[in-house]
């Protein structure tokens, strides 16, 4: 019995890793439960693969808090789970432990810059003591999480690295497409740029947009699809209209299924600057033969090799990756080998069905 706790009420990447992957555990070896906070946005994510939730109190986008470190204490008692595993949350590994629970596995999902004091020796130990007693095992979802676990404390022997794996995306009929491109005020020959990514300071949209007013002088019609949704979309409808570029954005808010809206896209860009790993929405492109154009932040030079299936650039250098995009857009033959490397690289490496 294995009781999965994690705290978003939003749907995000862990979120969408945990979906994916219990959907296709073998229930006959495996029975699995979630705990998650009241009223996420996952539970029905969860209850339509024939997942049982429960819901517990003062967990909700936290990683630690003392109430809900009893909440899910109490809930892990009367379930008596063999394995834990805690996604990014600090309250479900206390709760594990005090309730006794086997064996307990913490499972990290971002990376970013370790601040100093995290790395200062005394810290580290304690960092490391502290883990060590919380959770028997860390699952680390891209090597650069795993360095930051290592930079923390977190012994190297306990750590496994465990790509994120990713269903392949439908293929949407051209007449769905047509009207998708009419809804949306895309012309048929335009070069469709897409990000999926909450609309968040640390997924640099502003990168992109300071980009595509570099690319308007191109000779190409460039869009851009901006799919998501967050606490920067006024900001950024503000910031493309001072770019001069409003005309060319769409704001798609967020998408439940994002699949339609990927058959338009024709090439795709990471341009995060705070934190990631192996992206979900990067393999999702990939499972159709999109190439990307990624920053070179946490994960993303693992997911994309520059040259081979997209490009790789600074993170925060807008020049950089309009000139990115631009190489990409203005060679028909080498976008066809990066589509075709895109599309096998997933089918190898990347695909979370059996």
């Amino acid at each position: 019995k294995v009781a999965e706790i994690i705290s978003d009420t939003n749907i995000g990447g862990a979120g969408v890793l945990l979906v994916n992957r219990l959907r296709h555990t073998d229930r006959r070896e495996f029975e699995s439960v979630v705990l998650l906070p009241e009223k996420s946005r996952l539970c029905p994510e969860f209850a339509a693969i024939g997942v049982p939730v429960r819901e517990v109190r003062g967990c909700a986008d936290a990683s630690f808090r003392v109430r809900g470190v009893f909440s899910i204490w109490r809930e892990l008692r009367r379930l008596r789970p063999d394995v834990v595993n805690c996604h990014g949350c600090l309250s479900g590994r206390v709760a594990a432990r005090l309730a006794g629970v086997p064996l307990r596995v913490h499972t990290r999902h971002c990376a970013f810059p370790v601040p100093a004091i995290r790395r200062e020796p005394l810290v580290r130990r304690l960092t490391g003591r502290v883990d060590r007693m919380l959770s028997q095992t860390s699952v680390a979802v891209a090597g650069a999480a795993a360095e930051n676990l290592v930079q923390m404390g977190v012994s190297p022997e306990k750590i496994r690295v465990i790509i994120n794996g990713s269903e392949p995306l439908r293929r949407i009929p051209e007449a769905e497409c047509r009207a998708l491109r009419k809804k949306y005020g895309l012309p048929e020959d335009c070069v469709t740029i897409g990000i999926c990514a909450r609309l968040e300071a640390c997924k640099g949209h502003e990168c992109l947009l300071q980009a595509a007013r570099i690319l308007r002088e191109d000779g190409y019609d460039y869009r851009f699809l901006l799919i998501g949704e967050g606490s920067l979309r006024e900001r950024l409808i503000l910031l493309s209209c001072a770019l001069g570029v409003a005309e060319k954005v769409v704001f798609t808010g967020f998408q439940a299924d994002v699949a339609p809206l990927m058959n338009l896209v024709r090439i795709q860009v990471n341009c995060s600057v705070g934190t990631e790993t192996s992206s979900l929405a990067l393999s999702e492109g990939m499972s159709l033969g999109i190439p990307a154009v990624v920053s070179d932040f946490g994960g993303n030079p693992y997911m994309v090799r520059d040259g081979e299936n997209g490009y790789v650039y600074p993170a925060g250098d807008p020049q950089a990756l309009a000139q990115a995009i631009r190489r990409l857009a203005s060679s028909p033959q080498k976008y066809r080998e990066m589509s075709e490397q895109a599309r096998r690289r997933f089918e190898t490496e990347l695909n979370a069905v059996p």
